[in-house]
């Protein structure tokens, strides 16, 4: 179709855009109203009307289908010229552009892309060298807590287009602000909010408007143009609040702004929030500066480097940007909306300053801004209406794909939104007018008693509309995110509807690698000799169903290494069923530094020949995985598994180029994806259609496409409405510094429905249910119950609910009990004592419960210990002969005798070097704060270590033992005091705050009272007085340094219950009535209802 033909073609407002060619020009263009079609024929209206090249022209899109469609759609206007326009993503446009002109970037150098691992690594190696005191040194489990944080934040900096100097520019005019206003905060909130705050509150804004010309030298001329000073955005927050306090004379305003700005510091006044933030991202914007010069002096870039470095070359080099400028005399954007601030500072360079009214047009709509997670900032349109001085804006609302009743629907829930161009451009209007056949159409919402019932309801009518004739391609579900879409799977399945999803699996997460792994992992630990490690990992590799080992023959094993005291590898080379086993592990452990990584991976996977014998390996994976009669039965599994293979291999080849990689390279790659949660993806199908299926997507991945059915599952308001909830940050910004998503906000989860909504052609179905997968209850989502609609109520049905299997490696080892279990375990039972270690892990349901419990206190698998408990172990190890020397000289050792104690100990834990430097620099520096502070806490009656396994205590039948770290015995007085000493973050009260402190602090409580038991009930000290208890914590907190402390005593209607759940527990662990936690929660609400349910007998 020639140009001519598409030109009469066009509707009004369409054709207006397309005339449009000089000047700065602002297309709102709705879903479904042709705007790719209006961005070729303008390209090629520019070419018929003016003398521009096609290269003159720059075309700018999000996706590269995107730019491959326009690309298309004009070479069949204006013919081979369509492949002369520069058509880009923002990314490739950068890339061009650093090709182009070399000198001006990476000193001149051929800078390679850094991965997300090389990512992972040069961050963590800035960190390594910081003082263990800055914010942002923290660990947790040998782990960086920060990194994947800082990782994230570095690309928030960049895709702000904000380099180092900038950002310590903004923060230190911050603090000048904060400093000023303090003892202002401190001495409006230093009393209970009364009328009378309002009267010293209303003051301030003035104040801080005052502030900002205070110091013109200091001023904040130097502030990028995009950011507000944060005294206007604290000045305008003060005066607002002020003002509505007067307008309803009510101190509720008052109350909100302290609440969102204020906390306490730990001398109990109060601050604003972003003065505490200040430091540690001050420490932040140094680890975005050093990573910086990391990537430049080894000739690396980032992804989000592709614009900054653009951006920043430009605004150096004032010749690079006048030639750009010179040479693309027209500049198109299409989805302006899902520009982010970088983006947009560079189209500013683009753009010539002393050009009032550049060739520039920008094409998007803010009600479909949905990718703020990847830096979007819909506040752009509104920056692009300023910066060229109010364009000339069209608004396109023929709308040509859609019924007229689901531009209705979506229309009454979009229009809920605040943030929205109608709300801000007088006499504009987006009211979308359907030129589509309606005939046939139906909009719809379904209410399903369950979400079982929601997903089979769904299948169902799926499959009615194919068996009706309709084309599956033509039929799509869409979902807030995959885990509904992979729940919804096995229905469709059931249903036998074929699907396609383009799934991005992890192949970390699929179990042919997982064994792989292990197998690698025991074998490497054995070339290292180190044994104790490889002992820790045979029992998950032996448990596998590859190998084809019993679960009694497991267990024997177990117990005879563990009454022997040997090594699993000793039993298993002393066990005629294991042997051959073991011996394989050590032929491969000799290969270990010789053989090259993928022959390595063969000998693993079993596709090697025995060379002496002409044999195949004994061991072989492959043929448990890859047996003839599967590839005919499950197809799917077997290709995704050979396919996960294959992607590993490639990712190796990819990673390691420099040298032969060996299993100890395979490892690493291995550890370094999981450390920082990087997936190893594999997409699959490869196809991106599959004819015949219908189509599954989440809302994000449908922007752009349409289908004449689309069902949007999962409409519930803690998915999509005012009920979600977010996970906080753990690196906070100022108010004026907003560069974190807003995809948590109300607004933008309207934006996302009404994109899912306008996909749709001709039936649009929205489902929910009125309770999710746990039982609870869930109602539908808010913006819903203000649209036309009819709500269809649920139909009772008894669809069972169909679950994806996902069960840990052990379950077969513990699970059910068996009467060969009963007899291995019986002579262990009838010595057995119960220690509050075993208690707590019996309880603990985040950690598997009972079966954890079974697995390593009565089988005593074993176990590795991490780093963080054997820096755990030599602290006490430490404070005991600490105690022991005190006791035998009367005098306290010096603190330089207890570091040697503590590094002694610490050097026995065997760490790898870098956690044994990191946790010896930290245990001394916590050890010379506590004796400093606590000597005087220091007794010579002291005993540590008090053990309690032969003081005959019983309670009933139970049988219980346990060791106290450190006990105060008052022998006049007959009274006893104990204290049990903790290493990690102190805690200041009982209560806690995450879900895991909880757990923490439930199970301390617990042991708080099960050593009064002890004492109690025991031949020695059973008639002493228990005063309480004491957890002493030996690390000082973060924020004052100070030592902490939990006491606590307990009334005898609490110890009678917890005595109780003892001896039911006690009962449970000696007839091996072991329960099934698998409906509990993994969290503490889960453990409470665990031990509630185990007191009255409903478990």
């Amino acid at each position: 179709m020639d140009f001519n033909t598409r030109y009469a073609k066009l509707n009004d407002n369409q054709r207006q855009a397309v005339d449009y060619i000089h000047g700065s020009l602002l297309v709102i263009a709705g879903p479904g109203t042709g705007k790719t079609e209006l961005l070729s024929m303008r390209t090629a209206q520019i070419l018929r009307q003016t003398d521009t090249l096609p290269n003159s022209i720059l075309c700018l899109t999000f996706t590269e289908s995107g730019a491959t469609n326009m690309r298309q759609r004009l070479r069949q206007i204006i013919g081979e010229d369509a492949y002369k326009i520069a058509i880009h993503t923002f990314h490739s446009f950068g890339t061009e552009i650093i090709n182009q002109h070399r000198e001006y970037f990476f000193r001149g150098a051929d800078a390679q892309p850094v991965d997300e691992l090389t990512q992972y690594q040069i961050i963590s190696g800035i960190l390594e060298n910081l003082d263990w005191r800055n914010p942002l040194s923290v660990k947790n489990s040998g782990e960086f807590v920060y990194i994947k944080e800082l990782i994230r934040v570095i690309s928030e900096f960049k895709q702000s287009g904000l380099t180092p100097a900038e950002l310590k520019t903004i923060i230190a005019d911050n603090q000048r602000i904060i400093d000023e206003i303090a003892p202002d905060i401190q001495q409006i909130f230093a009393t209970k909010i009364s009328k009378k705050t309002i009267e010293l509150f209303a003051p301030l804004a003035e104040k801080i408007a005052k502030s900002i010309g205070k110091n013109p030298e200091k001023e904040n001329s130097n502030l990028p143009s995009s950011i507000t000073p944060y005294a206007n955005v604290l000045a305008l927050s003060v005066a607002h609040a002020a003002q509505e306090a007067i307008d309803t004379n009510s101190t509720k305003p008052l109350t909100a702004w302290k609440n969102k700005w204020c906390e306490k510091n730990a001398k109990g006044e109060f601050i604003l929030k972003d003065s505490a933030a200040a430091d540690k991202l001050s420490a932040v914007v140094d680890v975005y500066e050093k990573y910086i010069e990391v990537l430049s002096d080894r000739s690396l870039f980032d992804y989000d480097d592709m614009i900054l470095s653009v951006i920043q070359a430009c605004e150096k080099h004032p010749e690079l940007r006048a030639n750009l400028q010179e040479q693309f005399q027209f500049i198109m954007v299409d989805e302006f909306q899902d520009t982010n601030l970088a983006q947009l500072r560079l189209l500013f360079n683009l753009t010539s300053d002393n050009d009032d009214n550049p060739n520039i047009m920008a094409v998007g709509d803010d009600d479909q801004a949905i990718f703020s997670f990847q830096g979007a900032d819909v506040g752009n349109i509104q920056r692009f209406r300023q910066h060229y001085h109010d364009p000339k804006i069209i608004v396109l609302t023929d709308n040509y794909r859609s019924a007229e009743n689901i531009l209705t629907s979506a229309r009454q829930v979009i229009t809920q939104g605040s943030d929205r161009l109608e709300n801000t451009i007088d006499g504009l209007s987006k009211q979308l007018t359907a030129h589509a056949d309606s005939q046939g159409s139906r909009v719809e919402v379904q209410e399903f008693s369950s979400t079982s019932e929601e997903r089979a309801g769904v299948a169902k009518q799926i499959a009615q509309l194919i068996q009706s004739g309709e084309k599956p391609e033509n039929i799509t579900v869409i979902a807030r995110h995959h885990k509904e879409l992979i729940e919804i799977l096995p229905y469709l399945y059931r249903e036998n509807i074929a699907v396609n999803y383009e799934r991005h699996d992890d192949i970390l997460e699929q179990d042919v690698i997982q064994i792989l792994d292990k197998l690698a992992r025991v074998i490497v630990a054995i070339h290292q000799n180190d044994l104790s490690l490889a002992n820790s990992l045979l029992p998950e590799i032996i448990a596998h169903p590859a190998f084809g080992f019993s679960t009694s023959d497991i267990w024997k094993l177990s117990l005879h290494a563990y009454k022997n005291r040997q090594l699993w590898l000793e039993s298993m080379l002393a066990n005629s069923t294991f042997k051959e086993f073991g011996e394989w592990l050590l032929d491969r452990a000799k290969d270990v530094p010789n053989l090259p990584l993928e022959e390595h991976l063969d000998n693993l996977l079993g596709l090697t020949i025995d060379s002496e014998n002409n044999n195949p390996s004994i061991i072989s994976i492959a043929s448990f995985y890859f047996p003839p009669e599967k590839l005919e039965k499950n197809p799917d599994t077997y290709l995704t598994t050979l396919e996960s293979l294959r992607t590993l291999r490639q990712k190796l080849r990819d990673r390691i180029t420099d040298k032969n990689p060996t299993l100890e390279d395979f490892l690493e790659f291995i550890d370094l994806h999981i450390s920082t949660k990087t997936r190893l993806t594999q997409i699959w199908p490869h196809a991106s259609s599959i004819r015949g299926a219908i189509n599954l997507m989440t809302a994000h991945k449908s922007k752009g496409l349409e289908f004449p059915h689309v069902f949007v599952v999962g409409a519930i308001d803690s998915a999509w409405g005012e009920k979600v909830r977010t996970r906080s940050r753990l690196i906070r910004y100022p108010a004026n510094l907003q560069l974190q998503p807003a995809g948590a906000t109300y607004d933008e989860r309207l934006r996302l429905f009404f994109v899912a909504m306008t996909r749709a052609k001709n039936t649009l179905t929205m489902t929910y249910s009125q309770t999710n997968d746990s039982g609870s209850d869930t109602i539908i989502a808010s913006f819903l119950t203000n649209c036309t609609p009819t709500i269809i109520p649920a139909i009772e049905n008894s669809t069972e609910q169909i679950e994806i299997a996902k069960t840990s490696w052990s379950e077969r080892l513990t699970s059910p009990i068996i009467p060969e279990l009963k007899d291995l375990l019986t002579p262990n039972l009838e010595t057995y004592k119960l220690s509050v270690t075993h208690l707590n892990n019996f309880l603990d349901v985040s950690r598997g419960g009972p079966q954890n419990f079974l697995l390593n206190n009565l089988l005593h698998f074993p176990a590795a210990k991490n780093s963080a408990a054997a820096y755990g172990t030599a602290i006490h190890n430490s404070l005991q002969q600490t105690h022991c020397l005190f006791n035998a000289n009367h005098q306290l050792p010096s603190t330089e005798q207890i570091l040697q104690f503590f590094q002694k100990s610490l050097e026995s834990q065997h760490l790898p070097a870098d956690d044994f430097q990191l946790y010896l620099d930290k245990g001394q520096s916590a050890l010379t704060t506590f004796i400093n502070t606590k000597a005087s806490d220091f007794h010579d009656t002291d005993l540590a270590e008090l053990d309690f396994s032969n003081q005959g205590v019983i309670i009933g039948e139970t049988k219980l033992t346990g060791k106290l770290d450190v006990v105060d015995i008052d022998k006049q007085n007959k009274t006893i005091f104990v204290t049990d000493y903790k290493t990690g973050k102190p805690s200041h009260s009982w209560k806690g705050s995450a879900d895991y402190e909880k757990i923490k602090l439930h199970k301390y409580r617990q042991q708080l009272m099960f050593y009064q038991l002890l004492v109690e009930h025991s031949r020695d000290y059973g008639n002493f007085t228990f005063t309480g208890g004491r957890l002493q914590f030996v690390e000082p907190d973060m924020k004052t340094g100070d030592i902490l402390s939990l006491e606590d005593t307990f009334s005898r209607e609490e110890l009678a219950e917890f005595t109780q759940l003892i001896e039911i527990i006690w009962r449970k662990i000696t007839t091996l009535d072991l329960p099934d936690i698998s409906d509990y929660s993994a969290d503490y609400k889960g453990m409470l209802q665990f031990e509630n349910d185990l007191l009255a007998g409903e478990i």
